[in-house]
């Protein structure tokens, strides 16, 4: 599209106006010359009619024709060009000027005289005149130049002043913008300055107020950006963090197996040890050490959310209460915890999982403050989440129960609060963390469908606020603990174990011949199953949930078409694939975290084997 300026535009248009309306001024300044020729006219017949007639009126009736001819040259001027004055028989006449064959204007009248007020007049004569009065045109060709160049010298001087001061305020300022918007690079929106103008004037111009608005949506462009890239940041993160939670699940899952056969087979070489001897406490310290390697498998598994959950109405200042109370023995010197809960609050959970995300916030407290001493503060509170705070949260809008833990230590500096959910990043000196304290919490925060927040504030401590969605009603009774050191139980049923890891398998039929049982093994599900076609003399069925072929579930499903009445365990370190359709039909009949203790299988088996 061909560019024409505002300017030019502007400057064209200015011309062809001013000609338009200097033409317009001349030619209503030659129409009223006109009118006024045309007013001095009927002026001069009036005259005429009231200062001459009378005196011709007299001539005429007394035969003076010198005096006719007297009064005909008399009246004679630029505009009155010709008069005829003659007798009622028009044998004299007296006549003045010069006689038009086409008079601009024309004036007859007929003179009549009378002898007394109420008689009848009688007719001694008449008037002709010619006037010189021009029509339109003749003036319009005559007057034209002269009118046209004086109105378009004040016209177009009028005009050229405006023009000069509308570009100076206006077309000057918008040729600016047009450049700044035409500079505007999107890719660097951060460098991106406002635009200004100098001026004194405490008043706002359209040109202002345009200005204002292109600064505003600059402005807006520029948030737009900075929250598209936090957006993008967030998004990377979550896929991040995504991605480590495969890789840590993925790791976690094969490291259970081989901890569960390792642990299996310790707990039945400790088993079959004599009591206080040196290989019982040594093994015993294996199982200890293996413990906190299955801990920390589930809280990988937390963390990558692959990780049973057992969730029930719970009272949130209960577990808050007992949670402190482990923490307490380890409290460093100087180091005091209050706290200020409702006890009325509910929410829907995992007991142990909430337990661990308080000991994980209290130990790094306690961690920071060890050597300044200090306060942790705990308070718990409900409260009711707007649509605005809502999303800015990324949560429902609604009831929520808000856990807040404070301390007053150091805090956490800026350049790394982004980076403190992150799993394996710590602060802490070699071999004092993991770097999985506060990515667990998150994760099971997460998980509960609540957020955790970090206060920014720095040198005021570390203050975590956390929401869980409210839930209303009495919280569900635990189960009791199982003493662990309560007499094995056995039996002489026949077991089927299918378990594809050969390692597994091996451990799960020792531990379970170990409790007097008999037991058959299949390394798939299919062989499982060809088995169970050949004899049926299984009592029971324990099976892993992850197998290559065909699931623990699909495997249970298959079976329980054939044999309704055959009891299945199904155990893994990973209950993401199960169905809960399965478990609710009666598919499986137990479920058994792994790695599992022997003390744990043998209860299980019982408890499917002899229902209560």
């Amino acid at each position: 599209m061909k560019h024409i300026s505002l300017k030019r535009r502007l400057l064209f248009g200015s011309i062809l106006i001013c000609l338009s309306i200097t033409l317009c001024i001349s030619v209503y300044q030659i129409s009223r010359l006109q009118q006024r020729e045309h007013e001095l006219v009927e002026q001069q017949i009036a005259s005429f009619e009231h200062s001459v007639m009378p005196s011709i009126r007299e001539a005429l009736w007394n035969y003076n024709d010198s005096m006719v001819k007297t009064i005909a040259t008399s009246q004679v001027s630029q505009l009155l060009t010709y008069i005829e004055i003659c007798d009622s028989d028009k044998l004299d006449c007296g006549r003045g000027g010069i006689r038009k064959k086409e008079p601009f204007q024309e004036y007859f009248r007929v003179v009549e005289y009378r002898t007394s007020s109420f008689g009848e007049g009688v007719n001694v004569g008449t008037v002709y005149l010619q006037l010189n009065h021009q029509p339109f045109g003749r003036l319009f060709q005559q007057y034209i130049f002269s009118e046209f160049l004086t109105n378009g010298l004040g016209v177009f001087g009028v005009a050229i002043s405006i023009f000069l001061l509308f570009h100076l305020k206006a077309i000057r300022r918008v040729v600016s913008v047009a450049n700044y918007a035409q500079n505007i690079d999107l890719t660097a929106m951060e460098k991106i300055q406002p635009l200004t103008f100098d001026k004194n004037n405490a008043s706002m111009d359209e040109v202002d107020r345009l200005v204002t608005s292109i600064n505003g949506l600059i402005q807006r462009v520029k948030d737009e950006f900075t929250c598209r890239k936090k957006l993008e940041q967030q998004l990377n993160q979550a896929q991040k963090m995504e991605a480590l939670g495969a890789l840590a699940g993925g790791i976690a899952h094969d490291f259970n197996n081989i901890l569960a056969a390792m642990l299996g087979y310790v707990q039945l070489c400790y088993n079959a040890e004599e009591k206080g001897s040196q290989t019982h406490k040594r093994l015993e310290r294996v199982m200890v050490a293996g413990e906190r390697a299955k801990d920390l498998i589930a809280q990988i598994l937390i963390f990558s959310r692959k990780a049973e959950t057992y969730t029930k109405t719970l009272c949130l200042a209960d577990i808050v209460n007992e949670a402190l109370e482990l923490v307490q023995a380890s409290l460093p010197d100087g180091v005091t915890i209050e706290t200020h809960l409702d006890s009325d609050l509910r929410m829907v959970g995992d007991s142990s999982q909430i337990h661990q995300v308080l000991l994980n916030l209290a130990t790094n407290s306690a961690y920071e403050l060890a050597e300044t001493g200090g306060k942790i503060q705990i308070s718990l509170t409900s409260c009711q989440l707007q649509s605005r705070q809502a999303e800015i949260l990324g949560l429902d809008a609604g009831g929520y129960l808000r856990l807040v833990f404070c301390d007053d230590g150091s805090g956490i500096p800026a350049e790394i609060q982004d980076r403190i959910f992150d799993p394996f990043f710590t602060t802490k000196e070699t071999g004092k963390g993991t770097g999985m304290g506060l990515a667990v919490v998150h994760g099971i925060v997460q998980a509960h469908g609540g957020r955790i927040i970090l206060s920014p504030e720095v040198d005021k401590g570390s203050c975590f606020t956390i929401y869980f969605p409210q839930q209303m009603g009495v919280p569900e009774s635990e189960t009791p603990h199982r003493d662990d050191s309560s007499a094995l139980l056995g039996g002489d049923e026949h077991i089927l174990l299918v378990d594809d890891d050969a390692i597994v398998l091996k451990m799960g039929q020792d531990m379970l011949q170990s409790l007097g049982y008999q037991v058959s093994v299949a390394s798939s599900a299919v062989a499982a199953l060809q088995l169970l076609q050949k004899t049926d003399r299984i009592d029971l069925v324990v099976t892993d949930l992850n197998m290559a072929a065909m699931t623990g579930v699909e495997f249970a499903t298959i079976l329980k078409q054939d044999k309704p009445d055959m009891p299945v365990i199904l155990y893994s370190g990973n209950f993401d694939l199960l169905d809960e359709l399965a478990l609710q039909s009666g598919v499986i009949d137990k479920l058994l975290q792994k790695p599992f203790k022997i003390e744990d299988l043998s209860l299980f088996v019982r408890q499917v084997l002899e229902p209560c």
